[in-house]
Formats: structure tokens, sequence, C-alpha cells
């Protein structure tokens, strides 16, 4: 509580606060706020949690608005919620391991959140711990959530427990409102369309690594470069289905003895180590064999040679996954699932060049 060295009397709206008098004994409540406003908890609280329907004058909502800030008070998420129905909280969880600088996440994320505290919801983001046997959720209560990439099993039953809706964004899991995923058949045929176009016939893929988490992305991207690549007559040698792991060795086995002409690698950071070993080699791109990677994303256009690369808006998937999860909430229907795929594009970049000559096609 606070320590009144002096009262405040008289007109305590027009009455500046004079916060030097006050000697802070403990964390400071609605009351004090209250007390300093002239006012009762109760309008405190409407205005902190920004009521729309109730009468108070804008000189008294900036009074309240400015002694909370000064004094350091918020409302407590938790026991405010405790009797609502609507919390208008969004959780937003991801795997264990994940990190920012991975594929889109930033960029997934960003659309989420922006859409999200648009429309006046707090939004807190959930890492998974690998530790948390008991519970995978947080205590406090929680209008909806959107799941990133390999969240943790017990996160989804524990949603579905609870009836939580969520939504899947750039991830396949549970019974969730909808699955926003990126189009990743369209972005392997755009590849291939465009190696065939520059005479690459004999392509090598370097797959995900081993340590990657199962994904959709990762069995779509490779059925489909095998099944594109035959329909345009050409083909994918040997290894396309081992993980990658070493790039001097996978460019040794696919490049310079297979003979193939391109390479097209699950993720833009694979390409990056493959860029380094074919300088370590004395391989040149494009003149040698070109590269295209998945995942527009830093460095692809800023390293020699800037990388060919298929992108996705990570923002706009994330934004398509939050307007869908909020006019669920609107609704409060439970629909079947659905599925909305991404559009990808491909960005042609001094990586992928004409298939050099003397090579088997």
């Amino acid at each position: 509580m606070f320590e009144f060295v002096d009262r405040i009397g008289g007109d305590e709206l027009n009455r500046p606060v004079d916060y030097n008098v006050l000697i802070v004994r403990n964390r400071p409540t609605i009351a004090d706020v209250a007390r300093l406003c002239g006012v009762t908890p109760a309008t405190v609280s409407r205005v902190l949690n920004r009521k729309k329907h109730f009468s108070t004058s804008e000189a008294v909502r900036e009074k309240i608005f400015d002694t909370a800030r000064k004094l350091g008070y918020v409302p407590d998420l938790a026991a405010r919620n405790l009797n609502r129905r609507s919390t208008r909280i969004i959780g937003i969880f991801s795997a264990p391991h994940t990190s920012f600088t991975w594929g889109i996440n930033q960029s997934l994320l960003e659309g989420a959140a922006g859409v999200l505290h648009a429309e006046g919801y707090d939004v807190f983001f959930e890492v998974s711990s690998p530790l948390k046997v008991d519970h995978a959720l947080p205590f406090w209560k929680f209008d909806g959530a959107v799941l990133f990439q390999s969240p943790k099993r017990e996160i989804i039953g524990e949603l579905d427990n609870r009836r939580v809706p969520y939504v899947c964004v750039n991830e396949r899991l549970g019974s969730p409102v909808a699955n926003v995923l990126a189009d990743d058949v369209m972005g392997v045929k755009l590849v291939v369309k465009h190696l065939a176009e520059l005479g690459h016939r004999r392509l090598a893929y370097a797959n995900a690594r081993s340590q990657y988490h199962p994904h959709y992305s990762v069995v779509e991207r490779h059925e489909t470069l095998l099944e594109e690549s035959r329909n345009l007559g050409g083909q994918v040698v040997a290894g396309h289905d081992a993980p990658f792991d070493d790039a001097e060795q996978f460019l040794r086995r696919s490049v310079i003895e297979s003979g193939a002409t391109a390479v097209v690698t699950y993720d833009h950071t694979i390409a990056v180590t493959v860029l380094g070993a074919a300088v370590r080699l004395g391989l040149r791109v494009p003149q040698d064999f070109s590269v295209v990677c998945f995942n527009d994303e830093f460095p692809t256009s800023a390293i020699a040679p800037s990388l060919t690369a298929v992108a996705v808006s990570g923002k706009e998937m994330g934004r398509i996954g939050a307007e869908t999860l909020l006019k669920n909430l609107a609704t409060g229907q439970v629909p079947p699932t659905r599925v909305i795929r991404v559009p990808e594009t491909l960005h042609v970049r001094e990586s992928t060049g004409p298939a050099p000559r003397g090579k088997p096609a």
C-alpha cells in the first residue's frame, strides 16, 4: 500500500498528483489509483480495461491512465479474466527449439501479432519447455491459439481438452480451425519449369537435415520434385532421399560424379553451405552448376552469387491464420478444418544460368 503524507482534497481531478509525497511500501493496487484520481476502483477497472459502454469524461480517463502509468500499476490479467467469458488474450505456441533466425518464423509472428493487436487482443508467445511434464499450457485463461512449427504434442491435447480453438500456421497437427500452409507444390513446379527452360534435365536435391523435425514441407518438396522432373523429361540423381549432411561430399557425389547441372536445396541455409563448398572444390556457380533454394530469407539476396529462391510470405500466412481464428471466435462455430494454401513465387537471381555444355542431359 501507499502511505499518504498529504491528503488530496478539493478538486482532485484538476489538481496534479504529487508522487513525491508517497512512500512506496508494496506493489500499487487499483485502490491506490482510485484514491489518487478521486474515483471508485470500479471506474478505474473499466477505464484500464477499455470498457466503452459507461459514462465518464475524457479528462477522467486520461487522469486514470496517467496515474496508473506513473505508479507502475497494471491490471492482474489472471484475476481479471477469472470470471470472464472472453479474456481478449491469444497465445502463440512454437517448438522448444524455435529460433527466429530460422526460415520464416519472424515474419509469421509479425503477421499474426499485427492482426491480433490491431483487434485489441493481448498476445503472449510460449516456447514450449521440454522440461514441463505435468502440463503444457500456461495456467491463465486465453481465448484461442496460433500454433507455429512443431509445438509439443501435449499442447495439442490440452487445447483440445480445454476446447480452446486454434489455427496451425506452417504446420499440420491436431484438429484446428484451419491449417495455413505454404503452397510448396506450386513452388517446386516453378523451380523445375525455370530450370528446364535453362536446359537443365539432370537435377540434384539437397534434402532436409536429419535433425529437422517432421514437417509437411519435407515430404511435399521432395515428392513433387521427383514427379515434376519426370513430367518434364528430366531426372533427379541418386541421394535425393538422404538427409543433407556434408556439402562437399554432396557436391562430389551429385555434381562431379553424377553430372547434375542444377542443385535444388530444401532451404536457404543449405544453399549457403553448398555455395561455400563449391568454392573449396573449384566449382563455379552458375557456370558449372546452378543452385535454387526454398525460403527467400537473409542472406539469399546479399550473398555472391545471389541465390535464386522460392519465396512465401510468412507475414501473409500469419495474417491469414490470425484473421481465420478471430472469425471463428466471433461466430463460435466449430466448422470442419480448412486447409488454406498461400501462393509461392520464384525470385530469379545470379545462381541460376544455362546448363553447361558437355554434361549428360
